[in-house]
């Protein structure tokens, strides 16, 4: 046992005392750190978008206005949320009045800021709430702007005439004048002709309104537009049937009050929180970190082989200690590797939240709650070592019997599919995690730990996971034991044994 952790140590020792290692632990902070604000300066850098509005009608530039202003009012109470949550207390900003208080994003509660004072009443509410050094709350800027356009669109008589003379700004040969006074390249064109909605009878038949862009790619402003338009053809078919223009808003104002609960709690603790819905994410992470640090430190194990294979280090080592031994070594040292990341940034995240105080037990806490208080950091480990043992062995026994990374991918292209196959139904698994598709990946041994990951927070059947779970670890245990006879007669082998004679190597002993 001691040369198996004297193995160990060294593999670990190896990568994790590695330059390379340390600089990757530094740059991981640093890199979200740099990650986070440049895309806070990309968002606050994004040009605003000029736009112009040839109206026949006369009717729908306001209409478009309109909801500009609306979702500028919803992006500024999102906005306040996210203040909120960032520069308060939980617990303090939850007793705040009504309008003010950390909530959903409406049009609703927009109307309720703005009858309440507006933002600057809000300011007013938290000021004795605020932490120390904390800006001022400032609304996003807006991304649209819609400006009159060049002074020859005025003459236009139809909308081919407007469509001819918007055409040299749209391929931005011309820059058009925004209402500052800064000349700016024209982001898209919407033409509305004579004839369009004029009532609910003919609406369908009526001429379509058109949006020019040179930009397919960004289509925010397409859809604010189409949206636009669609709401103000619903007033005019309110106001066609005996409706104010205005009922429409105040219905669709309405929001109802509407609460998820589960039915597998007691009436009290049934309500769903933020904890529940982290929970419900949790298991698709951790699929996903399992399958990144798995491939990872099987790499590792692959590549390490080989070096050692092909700079005769083997030889050097199995002087010392037996094939057997050096295997183990190699899987235990390798395995600590792939734990080590991840207990780092989990600790790290953890002394982040102790250190942001209360804001930082406000974003992180239901994370950590959700692991420490569930039963799947534990699950998460017990998977992680038995698709280690699957996986590991695979690398370890390709590396065994390949001189160079050239012969090993021989070897690699069928496994990688073997492995990736079933990726394309993991979406299948994480909505229906009881269904058919679900439980076919859970009883392929390959493909459990992943399964049963995705699953973990959707109480499947306990026999269902306990069968598979047995069949995955005799699959593990048969492999391993096949595996570890090709690595242990391979590894001092000078060349590397051709295909037919792997099946030979897996069926004898070692000497």
């Amino acid at each position: 046992m001691k040369q198996i952790l004297l193995i160990a140590w060294r593999e670990y020792k190896q990568y994790v005392l590695s330059r390379g290692f340390l600089i990757f632990l530094v740059m991981f902070p640093l890199g979200l750190a740099g990650l986070t604000a440049a895309m806070g300066f990309a968002e606050r850098s994004k040009p605003t978008r000029v736009f112009v509005v040839y109206d026949e009608t006369g009717q729908y530039a306001d209409e478009i206005d309109r909801e500009i202003e609306r979702r500028h009012a919803l992006s500024t109470l999102n906005a306040w949320n996210i203040y909120l949550a960032a520069y308060t207390p939980a617990e303090a900003a939850e007793a705040l009045p009504a309008p003010f208080a950390p909530d959903g994003v409406s049009d609703a509660r927009v109307k309720a800021i703005e009858e309440a004072g507006g933002y600057a009443a809000g300011e007013a509410a938290i000021a004795d709430i605020l932490r120390p050094g904390a800006p001022p709350f400032t609304a996003p800027r807006g991304q649209f702007e819609r400006v009159a356009g060049p002074a020859e669109l005025a003459a236009a008589s139809s909308v081919e005439d407007a469509e001819s003379i918007l055409r040299p700004y749209l391929l931005e040969e011309r820059g058009v004048v925004r209402a500052d006074g800064e000349a700016a390249p024209l982001f898209a064109a919407v033409l509305i002709p004579q004839g369009f909605g004029v009532s609910n009878e003919t609406v369908e038949d009526a001429p379509s309104a058109q949006y020019w862009s040179r930009n397919l790619t960004d289509t925010a402003l397409e859809d604010l537009v189409g949206n636009a338009l669609d709401a103000a053809l619903k007033r005019e078919a309110a106001e066609a049937m005996g409706l104010p223009r205005a009922a429409l808003d105040d219905v669709a104002a309405i929001a109802a009050p509407f609460e998820a609960y589960r039915p597998d709690r007691e009436a009290e603790e049934a309500q769903l929180d933020t904890q529940d819905r982290v929970e419900t994410l949790m298991p698709a992470a951790l699929t996903y970190m399992l399958l990144v640090i798995i491939f990872g430190v099987g790499n590792l194990l692959l590549t390490n082989t080989i070096e050692e294979r092909s700079n005769k280090i083997v030889e050097i080592l199995l002087s010392s200690v037996t094939a057997g031994q050096l295997m183990m070594g190699k899987l235990i040292g390798i395995a600590a590797v792939g734990l080590t990341m991840p207990a780092i940034f989990l600790f790290g995240g953890l002394a982040g939240s102790v250190a942001l105080g209360a804001g930082g037990a406000s974003f992180l806490g239901p994370v950590f709650a959700a692991l420490f208080s569930s039963p799947l950091l534990l699950i998460y480990l017990f998977y992680f070592f038995c698709a280690y043992a699957i996986f590991a062995m695979i690398f370890l026994a390709i590396g065994a019997v390949s001189n160079s990374l050239q012969d090993a991918q021989s070897y690699m292209g069928p496994v990688m599919l073997l492995v990736f196959a079933p990726l394309p139904f993991m979406i299948m698994v994480f909505e229906n995690p009881n269904g058919f598709i679900a439980s076919l990946l859970t009883w392929i041994p390959i493909y459990t730990p992943y399964a049963v990951m995705m699953r973990a927070a959707a109480d499947p059947p306990l026999w269902e996971i306990v069968g598979a779970t047995a069949l995955m670890l005799a699959f593990a245990i048969v492999l391993v034991r096949f595996l570890g006879r090709i690595f242990r007669n391979a590894i001092l082998q000078s060349s590397p044994p051709k295909a037919r004679e792997v099946w030979r190597l897996a069926r004898r002993d070692a000497a």
